[in-house]
């Protein structure tokens, strides 16, 4: 059989891990804000980024080969291309997924494991990091300022089917538990200025949120915990949130975590949870961004129906189910 070499070329240039791993670092270097006043050396910007001018150098190489950068006389500089990375003094960007500081742009490597995932069915993050992803990256920030690119992330998309619920119009107090940098939190005491909030998350996030909440003059009416979730929660709150939550556990952990928002809310309180859902099209459609939600997340396609079975287990039943767009709300009660 006759090679096909350009076939050859062709696969590979798809399995291509290099080119990915290299703007992703040039992101994360910010070399593209480094450059934005003037052409620099390898040495000035291995200087002005902390590295090692070596492979910074063949990294440079790399991307004037990708066309995001021109060389010439021993000198970098952007191309029209390059320009496009500049982040500037803004906290988030188009490319915010690409940096591998942040918590995105570390989920986004969850793809490289792609293989332990499709074989067992199982979480990549412990393969990865030894611990869930939540775990590791608060132990990797280490301090809220170290989130601070988090505190720009909104709410979430097809949001409005939890904001507008009824239960939530009717509370006065709301727990959300996994609450992240309070971006729901925000926009829920922004919606209900009757309502007041706490915020449970693993010490790096609440930290960040607690600024997010000062910052937006909602630390009166808003608390952020560090804790555990799997911990006791506060209880006797009107309503507990567990929003794009459970699409990060197995079974198991998911059946644990609603039945302790169970023993908080008690007979009276209500628990909501929203997930993000995406419609047999859109997965057909764009089977990438199907592909990263599996990558990501340990179990992205549970239905109203499954979800359901969870809380049965956990001693909870179904008062309501409202779906819009890409999201799922289901109302559970005791």
């Amino acid at each position: 059989m006759t090679p096909d070499f350009a076939g050859h070329a062709r696969i590979m240039a798809l399995a291509d891990l290099v080119t990915p791993m290299s703007v992703r670092t040039a992101v994360t270097l910010r070399l593209a804000d480094h450059l934005d006043a003037g052409d620099l050396t390898a040495d000035d910007l291995a200087a002005r980024t902390g590295t090692a001018p070596r492979p910074l150098r063949k990294l440079l190489d790399h991307l004037v080969h990708l066309g995001l950068l021109r060389a010439g006389e021993g000198r970098y500089g952007l191309t029209d291309l390059g320009r496009l990375l500049r982040r500037g003094d803004a906290p988030m960007g188009p490319f915010d997924q690409l940096d591998l500081d942040t918590v995105l742009g570390r989920t986004e490597l969850s793809a490289v494991h792609l293989l332990h995932k499709v074989r067992t069915g199982q979480s990549v993050y412990h393969g990865m990091y030894g611990t869930d992803l939540w775990s590791h990256v608060d132990g990797a920030q280490g301090t809220p300022d170290a989130l601070k690119a988090q505190l720009a992330v909104p709410a979430g998309f097809d949001i409005d089917v939890l904001l507008a619920h009824p239960v939530l119009a009717r509370a006065r107090t709301v727990v959300d538990v996994g609450g992240n940098t309070g971006a729901l939190v925000e926009a829920l005491l922004t919606r209900y200025p009757e309502l007041s909030a706490t915020l449970i998350d693993l010490p790096s996030f609440a930290g960040a949120a607690a600024q997010r909440f000062a910052a937006a003059g909602l630390d009166g009416r808003a608390a952020a915990l560090g804790q555990d979730f799997f911990e006791p929660l506060p209880p006797g709150a009107d309503v507990y949130v567990l929003s794009a939550v459970l699409a990060d556990w197995d079974d198991d952990a998911a059946v644990r975590l609603l039945r302790n928002c169970a023993l908080a809310a008690g007979d009276t309180g209500r628990i909501l949870v929203s997930e993000v859902s995406l419609t047999e099209r859109l997965r057909h459609v764009d089977t990438g961004m199907t592909l990263w939600f599996e990558a990501v997340m340990h179990h992205p396609d549970r239905s109203p129906d499954d979800i359901a079975a969870l809380a049965a287990e956990a001693g909870l039943k179904v008062a309501a189910v409202e779906q819009a767009g890409t999201r799922i709300v289901l109302e559970l009660h005791g």
